[in-house]
């Protein structure tokens, strides 16, 4: 039988020479190339089955070979390998349909995996290149749990459609509230691991003595207190979806531990010498800014770029415009239960919500919701029904300084408050103790302040 062809097309030599040799033991035969435009001339005269081409080269730093490839050659497969990811590269990559999007450094077998499963199913691509882009109102309709028509939103459903139907990794990231575990499981409803398990890994819940066990699983007796063999979390997600919910929040030596798990798609349970293979993809949330704590030494790079390749960005609820009326008029109707009681909101509840800046952002939007509902007397929430600090919420940043001059000067004041505490445990993520050592109050103190102005420290966790 005739040894299938691959075109392979890096940069660096090392890397083309050892990968082409590599495959040619493993019954390949490789033409290798240093750049795109010799990549594309050995497409134009002469045949191949794959090709597996760098992202960061000459001749395909704007993507030239993906997009002639694919164009021209439609019906070879594209296997992409990238040592810096991006989210522009990842999402264009998409579009064109490759096969694979592998990172640098890639272990050979990880590599030999793929082209053997690409060559096996060359029709299976990440994604085929739609013959139209959906448009907006086609992308609501197919996400009905994500409720957003702002621009900002309908930017975010564009990357979770393209983003869904591939196995990329996905970090999901925003302040408090924002949704982020919502578009994760649109993300998994959507793809091909639908039919399998959506396992949630709360990042904050697991002691770092207890990673290990809690995530790869332990043998009966490998430790006290394990009584009986335990499945890690990990292993439940095989063939679907786990969402580290927080990511940001592992330490160091747990990251080091879960990069080894994701780059080799295996573990061995605490106590057990067997390797447990799994096929998992990964999406993860967290409300950092993961580069500026790769910068301070507190995340690893590897890791981030690991599980970074695609980002989503969400934005808070305060710059969504009229996403926060949608939003107040879903929960109305989903918080009720049996017949409706109340229809609707007033006018001047509806100016108040989009003034207010909303610091535990939709979350905090729904608690709101639902303690309205349960406090108004009539068919329609008043200003009345809202707690007191959205009632004497100050204007935005973008309202004319003369609004605030028409209330008092103690209303003022409650006003700053109000916010001044809803920035710190926003900044604490929640943490009361925090919030009052930077405020210079005690516990006790602190807790007496938030009742007074209707804040709720659950609402600015995870």
């Amino acid at each position: 039988m005739t040894a299938r062809r691959i075109l392979i097309a890096d940069d660096e030599p090392l890397y083309l020479r050892t990968t082409g040799q590599l495959l040619k033991n493993a019954g390949y035969e490789c033409v290798c190339v240093p750049d795109g435009e010799q990549a594309l001339e050995k497409l134009r005269t002469e045949s191949f089955d794959l090709i597996l081409s760098d992202l960061n080269m000459p001749g395909n730093l704007k993507l030239e070979l993906l997009q002639q490839g694919r164009s021209g050659w439609p019906d070879i497969p594209l296997i992409v390998i990238t040592g810096v990811p991006s989210l522009p590269t990842a999402i264009e990559s998409i579009r064109l349909g490759i096969a694979d999007y592998l990172l640098k450094p890639v272990k050979f077998e990880d590599l030999l995996a793929s082209v053997n499963r690409v060559l096996s199913h060359p029709t299976a691509t990440l994604s085929q290149p739609p013959v139209e882009e959906p448009n907006d109102a086609e992308l609501t309709a197919k996400y009905p749990e994500i409720i957003g028509r702002s621009e900002a939103m309908l930017e975010v459903l564009e990357i979770v459609d393209r983003v869904a139907q591939t196995d990329m990794n996905v970090l999901i990231s925003g302040e408090s509230g924002t949704g982020k575990e919502v578009i994760a499981e649109a993300i998994h409803r959507h793809s091909r691991r639908a039919p399998h398990d959506f396992q949630v890994i709360d990042c904050t819940a697991i002691p770092e003595t207890l990673f290990e066990s809690v995530l790869f699983g332990h043998a009966k007796g490998s430790f006290t207190g394990a009584i009986s063999d335990q499945t890690g979390l990990l292993s439940r997600s095989h063939q679907g979806t786990a969402f580290f919910d927080e990511l940001g929040e592992l330490p160091l030596p747990s990251q080091a531990k879960l990069l080894r798990a994701v780059q080799e798609q295996a573990f061995t349970p605490v106590g057990k010498s067997e390797l447990v293979r799994i096929d998992t993809r990964y999406v993860c949330a967290t409300n950092r800014d993961l580069q500026e704590e790769v910068n301070a030494g507190r995340f690893r790079q590897d890791l981030f770029y690991r599980l970074g390749v695609v980002n989503i960005e969400l934005p808070p609820l305060r710059n969504r415009g009229d996403d926060v009326t949608l939003l107040a008029n879903t929960f109305l109707k989903s918080l009720q239960t049996g017949q409706a009681r109340v229809s609707g909101f007033s006018d001047e509840v509806l100016d108040c919500f989009r003034r207010y800046r909303w610091p535990g952002n939709i979350r905090e939007l729904r608690n709101v919701i639902e303690r309205s509902i349960a406090l108004s007397r009539s068919k329609t929430v008043q200003l009345s029904d809202l707690p007191r600090p959205m009632r004497d919420a100050g204007p935005t940043l973008g309202e004319s300084v003369s609004v605030l001059a028409e209330i008092s000067r103690e209303e003022a004041l409650d006003n700053a408050d109000q916010r001044y505490l809803a920035a710190l445990l926003e900044k604490h993520k929640g943490n009361v103790s925090q919030a009052a050592l930077q405020a210079g109050l005690s516990r006790q103190g602190m807790h007496k302040l938030l009742a007074r102005h209707g804040l709720d420290a659950a609402d600015f966790r995870g």
